[in-house]
């Protein structure tokens, strides 16, 4: 019996490279395994590991892994998305073991600060000062540190 991540999958495929709907033709180019990198269907099939996985880490993870086209990426998305949520004490439970609090971004892309060495930490607060900047000056928001919560404007959308 084949599972409904598995035939969810096989939908994707069929719609988008066999019959190649929507304006997706990456079959149609001949590319290197069939366009794999391709970012539309990538999504595709992360948001089934996303709905499938239903929340659950472990699971998300595992249906991530077993139904992109390339599957490092909409895996590392979601799986990093639940994990942020769940926090590293959630993630280091899910997986009953204890993590490392530090990234050496070195191993794979070079000429960062610190010699490539950063903490989950720091990696927070620089989300957070970038969110902070977004929701200044992109959105005209505030910032209440009083409360911790980050005021944003109602935009009401021109129908025409």
């Amino acid at each position: 019996m084949f599972s409904n991540e598995s035939l969810t999958q096989d939908s994707i495929y069929i719609r988008y490279q066999v019959n190649q709907k929507d304006g997706y033709d990456i079959t149609s180019k001949k590319l290197y395994c069939n366009g794999c990198f391709a970012a539309g269907i990538n999504f595709a099939a992360s948001l089934v590991s996303l709905f499938y996985g239903e929340g659950d880490l472990q699971k998300t993870i595992k249906i991530g892994s077993l139904t992109g086209w390339d599957s490092d990426n909409p895996t590392a998305t979601w799986g990093g998305l639940i994990g942020f949520m769940i926090s590293k004490d959630g993630v280091e439970k899910t997986f009953n073991r204890r993590f490392s609090n530090q990234f050496n971004i070195h191993k794979t892309r070079k000429k960062f600060p610190n010699n490539g060495i950063d903490s989950f930490e720091n990696m927070a607060k620089n989300g957070l000062t970038i969110t902070d900047r977004v929701v200044k000056e992109e959105l005209g928001g505030t910032i209440d540190l009083e409360k911790n919560i980050w005021i944003i404007p109602l935009i009401k959308w021109d129908d025409n």
